[in-house]
């Protein structure tokens, strides 16, 4: 069963849907890429089909279009999170920390999930919100799963270190692995993207980890590097993924996100990684 509710934050109507599970269940929240809707998100991800499976609650919050009074359209009013990045259109000025921490407080209350157990995960856009928000909120999240995006906070100063997983592909063309300029779909800008080593980097000092990892695993389809630290911090590069959910039904054009790859189910690893994370391990 799935339902949509609101929430009315900053003067902006703001929805969500929840896939609700057993009383004291985890939560799962995902973050949707730029122009993607819920729906949309869960087609190409499979995440309620696990949560069903799992057993486990799983929130997906729909970003704000540039134009919130019109339907949300991929490429002319694309919903997209304030996640601290340059905006690619006039957006609306909304907090979507408390955006967030407001869909998580609502889901303790009225579907009595844990609160000790939420977990985010989204992808471009998504993952840097997801990054947003435990740079800014970590006390309400037990870890983040980031995919293929950047973290945008400038000065990153955690309540506590959140254990990480993060994943990207080597021929992302949206999120390339080294940096470069970079064709965005909506109105055809180009913009200088930094190396997502700079992410990393950044996000490891922040966590009270190295700063160079180790490589845990180097298999020539799967790359694994970890950040030795306080929490785990892993890095997934997958060979040949392009700007896509991995392991996801690449419902977006090749075109624009380069190819797809069935390497990793990314829903499935994630959910394994904060399963772990649950137990302590």
């Amino acid at each position: 069963m799935v339902e949509r509710n609101q929430s009315e934050i900053g003067g902006f109507s703001r929805e969500w849907l929840i896939f609700p599970a057993a009383p004291g269940a985890p939560l799962v929240v995902f973050l949707t890429g730029t122009g993607g809707t819920a729906e949309w998100a869960d087609r190409e991800t499979g995440w309620s089909e696990l949560a069903r499976q799992e057993g486990f609650a799983l929130a997906v919050p729909e970003a704000l279009p540039p134009d919130p009074a019109a339907p949300p359209t991929f490429l002319t009013n694309p919903p997209r999170w304030n996640d601290g990045s340059p905006p690619l259109f006039q957006q609306p000025q909304q907090n979507d920390v408390e955006f967030l921490t407001a869909v998580i407080d609502d889901a303790a209350v009225r579907y009595e999930v844990d609160p000790r157990h939420v977990f985010v995960t989204g992808f471009s856009n998504g993952a840097g919100m997801a990054f947003r928000l435990a740079a800014e909120a970590a006390d309400r999240v037990a870890a983040i799963a980031p995919v293929a995006g950047y973290c945008w906070v400038g000065d990153l100063q955690l309540l506590r270190p959140v254990p990480t997983l993060y994943t990207v592909g080597t021929r992302d063309l949206l999120i390339p692995l080294r940096g470069g300029d970079v064709r965005l779909p909506w109105n055809q800008r180009l913009v200088r993207r930094p190396p997502v080593t700079d992410t990393l980097e950044r996000w490891a000092q922040a966590l009270g980890c190295a700063a160079a990892p180790v490589v845990r695993s180097d298999d020539p389809a799967v790359r694994v590097d970890t950040y030795p630290g306080p929490v785990t911090f892993d890095a997934v590069t997958i060979e040949g993924l392009g700007h896509h959910w991995p392991g996801g039904r690449a419902l977006l054009n090749p075109r624009l996100a380069g190819p797809p790859s069935t390497a990793v189910r990314a829903t499935e690893m994630i959910w394994e990684f904060f399963r772990r994370s649950m137990l302590g391990a």
